[in-house]
């Protein structure tokens, strides 16, 4: 158990729940927490929006929380039913206790959150790691996803950068609260992006956490035929100033129409990787409708 568990200390946990606690604190809408049961642990999740409206399922990125759903979870609660997963293998709320082995796991695990949630199927839309999550599931467990929604997916249509994986590594390894935040202002194009609560979490993640966590399976991209697999209707959405993609943002988007069925895309002016923070108001706008 001592080797599932993400954070470096108990001590580290603590005040990391802390922070996480104080910007649910400040939802914008009323919620609810749950604690469901799985083959590879308890995952948390955090529960808004009409109990009759249809669900939502909602992934997030590497580091980053349920919570980083903060500044989109009024607009997108108004017509669904939203539940903002904690990913077991993340530093979070969840808590594991077995290891999630490549995507298989991974896939049998988020099966296992929508049976706790009684979701027999359901809109998806993840971002980031929570996006490359979201392609999986829809090519594996397709009976599940009704729509989907790529939020400048992390590889997935196109490979990552080396500098992420060099600044991430370096700012967990030094524990340098300063590169930690040079890292976060090279992701997104806020210039007071630190000033918001959500990348101060990833932040205090990145410094309460293990750097390296074998238990972490790393996103690859999905090959031509995964990718035409996909039969939910799909809607990607990437910032024009994204800078994960070794080939660019408009490559990634053109793979998506080119491969996906009747993939719709969008690229978002001035925003880079930071999505629900440089483009909160567009990123609501755009999934809903790729929801409706």
């Amino acid at each position: 158990m001592a080797k599932l568990d993400p954070f470096r200390t108990p001590d580290s946990r603590a005040r990391f729940i802390a922070k996480y606690d104080a910007i649910l604190s400040d939802w914008p809408v009323p919620f609810e927490e749950r604690d469901v049961s799985t083959g590879f642990g308890t995952t948390h999740v955090i529960v808004s929006g009409p109990e009759a409206a249809p669900p939502l399922v909602l992934l997030h990125g590497a580091a980053a929380t349920a919570v980083m759903w903060a500044p989109v979870i009024e607009a997108l609660s108004a017509d669904h039913r939203c539940y903002c997963v904690d990913t077991i293998t993340e530093a979070n709320k969840s808590v594991a206790s077995r290891r999630a082995r490549g995507v298989p796991d991974l896939m049998t695990w988020l099966t296992e959150v929508f049976g706790g949630l009684g979701i027999d199927s359901a809109k998806v839309a993840g971002l980031s790691y929570g996006g490359w999550l979201a392609a999986n599931l829809a090519v594996r467990e397709p009976k599940l996803v009704e729509r989907l929604v790529l939020i400048c997916p992390a590889a997935t249509l196109a490979p990552i950068v080396a500098q992420f994986y060099v600044r991430m590594l370096a700012s967990g390894l030094l524990r340098s609260p300063e590169r930690v935040r040079r890292f976060i202002r090279w992701l997104s194009s806020t210039p007071e992006v630190m000033s918001h609560p959500g990348p101060d979490l990833i932040v205090s993640s990145l410094l309460c956490a293990r750097t390296v966590r074998f238990e972490v399976t790393p996103p690859t991209v999905l090959t031509d035929g995964e990718l035409r697999r996909i039969g939910a209707p799909t809607t990607v959405v990437i910032g024009d100033r994204e800078v994960i993609y070794r080939t660019g943002p408009r490559s990634a988007l053109d793979r998506a129409e080119a491969l996906i069925p009747g993939a719709r895309t969008v690229s978002i002016p001035g925003a880079n990787h930071m999505l629900t923070v440089d483009a909160p108001t567009r990123l609501a706008a755009e999934v809903r409708a790729a929801l409706a």
